[in-house]
């Protein structure tokens, strides 16, 4: 998978400007928080991991939880199943993610050593992406979002919340599949503007951008947003 897809030069000019404004308007409405994310690589990996298909507040209680009881990635790699499964069953599938997260630490003290985390911040954007999706339950928007960040690599990461808000401003077409947003979008994504417009997009996803009565009359986008600009005449014709 190549980080970055090349699209016709005039839509990627055009975009990387619209995504240049919305980025400069979500930092001045929202910041630039961490979304708990953590500078630790590997304690991005599995804090990313335990987050797949659960709310944060049960996530990150599971993560805490882990970190409680398993203090070094050697104490998690020689860990029962069991004790695993106890720490992180309050964020669901435990017996699913217990033996992942298991493998996860084995597989990375076996390949990097005592210290994976240095190892891993030294690795090319495509070494680095390779590696990451080879480890037991990282997939694609996973790497990604781990290096850009735990590894300051300039990736875009395309989750539900992004698609959602990227789509509504027309840079995507309806019903994309998520794999097809995530070859499109990166590209239309300004140079060094990737983490702040990932986090951005995210907590406007959560917080005005809902997929079910989205705030569009509180919109710091609305004159940026087709779908938007299009709700607001519906509604005020109606």
């Amino acid at each position: 998978m190549k980080l970055l897809r090349t699209r016709p030069a005039s839509r990627q000019t055009h975009w990387r400007g619209v995504f240049g404004q919305v980025c400069n308007r979500l930092v001045t409405a929202y910041g630039r928080p961490t979304l708990g994310n953590y500078r630790d690589p590997v304690r991005e990996i599995l804090y990313i991991v335990l987050s797949a298909k659960t709310t944060e507040r049960l996530y990150q209680r599971a993560y805490r939880g882990l970190k409680r009881r398993y203090k070094t990635l050697p104490q998690l790699a020689d860990a029962d199943i069991a004790g695993i499964e106890d720490c992180i069953r309050g964020a669901g599938l435990a017996k699913k993610r217990a033996p992942q997260i298991q493998k996860l630490a084995q597989k990375l003290i076996a390949d990097l050593g005592p210290n994976p985390s240095r190892k891993l911040r030294k690795l090319e954007p495509e070494t680095a992406f390779r590696y990451l999706v080879g480890l037991p339950g990282v997939g694609p928007k996973s790497a990604l979002c781990v290096m850009t960040m735990s590894l300051d690599a300039d990736v875009f990461a395309v989750d539900a919340n992004v698609q959602r808000v990227a789509g509504r401003l027309g840079a995507l077409p309806d019903n994309l599949k998520h794999y097809e947003a995530q070859k499109r979008l990166p590209s239309l994504v300004p140079i060094g503007r990737s983490r702040d417009l990932h986090v951005g997009l995210v907590i406007h996803g959560r917080r005005i951008c809902l997929p079910r009565a989205p705030r569009c009359d509180g919109c710091v986008l609305l004159d940026l947003c087709k779908f938007g600009k299009t709700r607001m005449r519906d509604q005020i014709g109606s």
